[in-house]
């Protein structure tokens, strides 16, 4: 038996990068392509991508849902010739040069190729292809990675390298591959990156070493932008340990190509970036969610002309906002801020920089993009997929969108990297190793927000997410490697990851605890806080949250999760005209006495206008952009384009939800509609979802419904106002 384990061991040992390697390949292959395939929907990036590799949208501009086929430009009456002209003209490429670009030319050549061999269409483009290559590519990085490394027991091994899986598989960064985004070559590369720096760290390194760390460093500068200063810096220190430590001055060129093709792309990243991002940064980012006083002093601390903070919550892409820029002769000022005179301003208002670093928290939680559908024609629109979610579900749950909680995995690396390399490293070396990864992690998690504002924030934060989960599992990797070797490592180290365990899971279990205890308290009388049973649906009492009082008015919540309908049966996302209004304030109210009725006042009902309908605005002027952390996202609700209108009972509203979860109330629970529309579509609808974030669906999808009712001249008659024992009316 002992023969059969040690011969098992052995195996696993040698074959481990190829099995972690194969698994990956299945588990990825099943998430994108079993049953319906899924991906992520295009939200206006993909132009640049497919104008720079002959790819056009076809008949109709997909939008809200993942579409798979593409048409393919040819040009040329010869097969060779539109080969030739896909993979190495130069249309296009000015405006986006990214490696990413030369990945899908090459996809679109083998699409070319599959469709000779099968007898379809030769215009026609399946980015099922790209995705195909990007888990190859993916499979074999994460093959690389996991044989760079072993654990001294063999369960500790296998756990950390299955946690790897079930972490680097997850849907968040795999439904990047079936898409034209640049988070999908960025990503591999940086798993490539890794297992390199694990290479050339653990064993006596190769010259062709020093060539594979250059390559994928520079592809992970080149896959994004914003990427290249963290590239360069990974360059530095990989050639730098590969010098060190195999004495041949040679690799110094593998390095300096390397740094020079980053900066040669550098230099030629598209000046239109700039004008957008910087805009973003200012009136998205700077006078973001700031009053008139607050924003003119920014903007005239930036050169800024005062007139400007009309446009404090815009972002570049709003319809309308050029040519208002334009008319008011204010559009030369506004784009010319440079990104120097960003970081100047942040760096002389450290309260500002302050705000923004814990918003920035809060956008650290979530993997995927919330704005971004995963599944196709077939299901509604903005359709996400369950599959392989575990870990972005998880990681969302803990207290990873907070600065401590960031701040916490980072001290538990350097503390867990000190007591494992002490020993290997002189410390300088390991200083420097550590500096360069604060570094890496400080300028993907600040300079987002000081140079982008809130801009597509959750594609932004992709770059700091993938660091630090990297960083989380190696915290595993030495915490368990540690355990059970002498003193004080083998103590410290366990430790230390136990700690970090329970800084990131007690914030969310305490909160889950605060909120059983609130809805556990009694109360004395009618107010904020207590519950009440009111009305009744197919003869099931109705339990109803205060959550605000003016007077002797109170505004009611219910808690019941039983009513379940779509908001339009036709697909519109108006409230005034919605049928889930008409049915409110029409056969729901059946359920309610004649007395409960009487309690029941009509309420002012200020409702935001999607976009299509913003000639009917009585109020406002602003253009509204939700964000989905729900305590953030009634931000500049009040400019926006409204219409007030007379209801017995509403829906809660954006101002509503954001308000409850800024007092620490659990929004979370099943799906349930919002009245608010998502402004830019005729038909999308925001919602609140379990995990206690705001999306935006189909408006004709069945959720749930939480009623909201205001009442006057209620006396308490019975219970003691909590939610075992609601009080009753009267």
């Amino acid at each position: 038996m002992t023969h059969r384990t040690s011969r098992l061991e052995t195996g696993y040992r040698k074959y481990c990068g190829l099995l972690f390697g194969a698994l990956a390949l299945i588990i990825v292959a099943c998430v994108l392509f079993a049953g319906d395939g899924i991906g992520l929907s295009n939200n206006g990036d993909f132009g640049r991508v497919m104008a720079a590799s002959s790819l056009g949208f076809g008949d109709t501009l997909p939008s809200h849902t993942y579409v798979d086929t593409f048409r393919i430009t040819l040009s040329h009456d010869s097969a060779l010739e539109n080969v030739a002209s896909i993979l190495f003209g130069t249309e296009g490429l000015s405006r986006y040069p990214s490696v990413h670009v030369l990945l899908v030319r090459i996809s679109v050549v083998l699409n070319l190729v599959l469709n000779k061999l099968l007898g379809l269409p030769m215009d026609t483009y399946h980015i099922t292809v790209l995705g195909a290559m990007y888990t190859l590519l993916y499979a074999v990085g994460i093959g690389l990675l996991l044989s760079q490394f072993r654990l001294r027991r063999l369960w500790q091994d296998f756990l950390v390298k299955a946690a790897a899986l079930l972490v680097l598989c997850d849907i968040g960064y795999v439904a990047y591959f079936n898409s034209f985004y640049g988070e999908a070559p960025e990503h591999i590369a940086l798993v490539y990156c890794a297992a390199m720096l694990i290479r050339v760290f653990t064993r006596t390194p190769t010259a062709w070493d020093g060539v594979w760390c250059a390559v994928a460093a520079a592809a992970y500068g080149w896959a994004k932008f914003f990427n290249i200063p963290i590239a360069c810096l990974m360059v530095l220190v990989m050639e730098g340990i590969v010098l060190i430590r195999l004495k041949k001055k040679r690799v110094l060129a593998f390095g300096g190509a390397a740094l020079a093709l980053l900066l040669a792309v550098w230099s030629v990243v598209p000046s239109w970036m700039d004008i957008e991002t910087n805009y973003n940064a200012v009136f998205y980012g700077i006078v973001r969610n700031v009053d008139e006083d607050t924003a003119k002093q920014y903007l005239a601390d930036l050169g800024l002309p005062e007139e400007l903070s009309d446009y404090r919550d815009t972002n570049y892409y709003l319809d309308g906002l050029l040519p208002s820029l334009e008319e008011r002769g204010l559009r030369d000022e506004a784009e010319s801020v440079t990104k120097l005179e960003l970081i100047r301003f942040y760096l002389t208002h450290p309260g500002r920089l302050l705000e923004q670093v814990e918003i920035t928290a809060l956008h650290c939680g979530m993997v995927r993009p919330y704005y971004l559908a995963n599944c196709g024609q077939g299901h509604p629109l903005m359709t996400y997929s369950g599959r392989m979610s575990l870990w972005s579900t998880l990681r969302d749950a803990l207290a990873l969108d907070t600065v401590g909680g960031n701040l916490a995995v980072t001290a538990a690396f350097t503390l867990l990297a000190a007591a494992a390399f002490r020993k290997r490293l002189r410390p300088v070396f390991l200083v420097l190793l550590l500096l360069a990864l604060w570094g890496a992690l400080a300028y993907s998690y600040l300079l987002p927000v000081m140079l982008n504002g809130e801009g597509d924030f959750s594609k932004h934060m992709f770059a700091y997410i993938e660091l630090l989960d990297l960083v989380l599992l190696a915290c595993l990797a030495l915490a368990l490697d540690r355990a059970g070797k002498v003193r004080p490592g083998g103590v410290l180290c366990p430790a230390v990851g136990g700690v970090l365990v329970l800084v990131l899971v007690l914030p969310a279990l305490s909160g889950q605890i605060r909120t059983l205890w609130r809805s556990s308290q009694s109360h004395a009388q009618l107010e904020s806080g207590a519950y009440v049973t009111l009305g009744s649906h197919e003869g099931a009492a109705l339990t109803w949250l205060v959550t605000g009082q003016e007077g002797d008015q109170f505004t009611l919540l219910c808690q019941d999760t039983s009513l379940v309908l779509p908001f339009d049966d036709s697909g519109e996302n108006d409230w005034q005209d919605s049928s889930l209004r008409a049915w409110l304030n029409g056969d729901f109210l059946d359920g309610f006495s004649p007395s409960e009725q009487s309690l029941l006042a009509v309420q002012d009902h200020q409702v935001i206008l999607p976009d299509h309908l913003r000639s009917q605005a009585e109020t406002g002027y602003l253009d509204f952009g939700c964000s989905h952390i729900a305590m953030l996202a009634d931000r500049g609700w009040e400019r926006t384009f409204q219409i007030t209108l007379e209801d017995t009972v509403t829906l809660p509203d954006i101002h509503l939800i954001a308000s409850l979860a800024r007092d620490g109330h659990n929004i979370a629970g099943a799906d349930y509609w919002l009245d608010t529309p998502y402004c830019p579509s005729s038909n999308l609808v925001r919602y609140a979802a379990p995990d206690g974030h705001i999306y935006f669906g189909a408006a004709e999808a069945a959720r749930t419904v939480r009623p909201v009712v205001e009442i006057s001249g209620a006396e308490v008659t019975g219970g003691d106002g909590s939610l075992g024992n609601p009080f009753t009316l009267g």
